[in-house]
């Protein structure tokens, strides 16, 4: 299973908190412009609307890999909104902060609004899922000095303010690009090494493949392979890592392993 979007990097669930808050903030004021709310009932209220089908939208991510007919997506998206509606209506009536009238008033609002932030999330998901198309062009082995290709390294040293790291190649899970740099996942925690994800391409290993523009992975950590999407493979690592492959890293690593 791909990595959740919302938790790839801090930027990610920076985001996708705001978002949640924005939602808040949007349903608080439809219930008190619209449906005759209260100010601070209407503030319970969003709080506790959004924060059920943000954690409904959370996992919404992980059923698309198994809910690909679009009539049982549909199904999901009137069964959450169906759980999110009624949980919230039992707990506010449990702490009188809205009447069974009031409620069912506003209901078509919370209705709609809830299915159209859970389109959207969908929607985007799917966006996500799916292989972005990147050139890919081979390392022609005239471009590469004889010399310099055999220069294989064993070891990578990162420094962090006044202390060296030294990686040993085999503890080391897989790296991904990021922007200048390139993050190194290894058994021993994450580093940030000054490099291209060309010179490491050319000096590790064999063992390891380019799976992706931006990742490179050992391939003694892979547990398996498995598509995602129409044109997009998923590789999970013993860690439980799992890392997008584009379709001619997938056939690199089909080479490498012998699929």
């Amino acid at each position: 299973m791909q990595e959740h979007p919302f938790t790839t990097s801090l930027e990610s669930k920076l985001a996708g908190s705001i978002l949640i808050l924005l939602a808040m903030v949007v349903q608080w004021g439809l219930l008190v412009m619209y449906a005759g709310y209260s100010p601070s009932p209407a503030v319970v209220d969003s709080i506790l609307s959004i924060t059920l089908l943000a954690l409904a939208g959370y996992a919404g991510w992980y059923m698309l890999a198994f809910v690909k007919v679009w009539q049982a997506q549909i199904v999901v998206a009137l069964l959450v909104q169906a759980f999110c509606l009624g949980v919230t209506y039992s707990v506010l009536s449990l702490s009188d902060l809205a009447t069974q009238e009031a409620f069912i008033k506003s209901l078509p609002l919370r209705f709609f609004f809830g299915l159209l932030c859970w389109i959207i999330l969908l929607q985007w998901y799917t966006i996500q899922g799916k292989e972005e198309p990147e050139p890919f062009e081979p390392i022609k082995q005239e471009e590469v000095p004889q010399t310099e290709a055999k220069e294989l390294i064993d070891r990578i040293s990162v420094k962090d303010g006044g202390r060296i790291h030294i990686i040993q190649i085999n503890q080391l899970f897989y790296l991904q690009a990021s922007g200048d740099y390139v993050t190194l996942f290894a058994d021993s925690g994450q580093f940030i090494k000054e490099q291209t994800m060309k010179h490491f391409e050319l000096h590790l290993p064999p063992t390891f493949v380019r799976i992706h523009r931006s990742t490179i992975i050992n391939t003694n950590y892979i547990v398996r392979v498995e598509l995602f999407g129409k044109e997009s493979y998923q590789v999970k690592l013993k860690d439980g890592t799992s890392l997008k492959a584009s379709s001619n890293g997938y056939k690199l690593l089909k080479e490498k392993l012998n699929l």
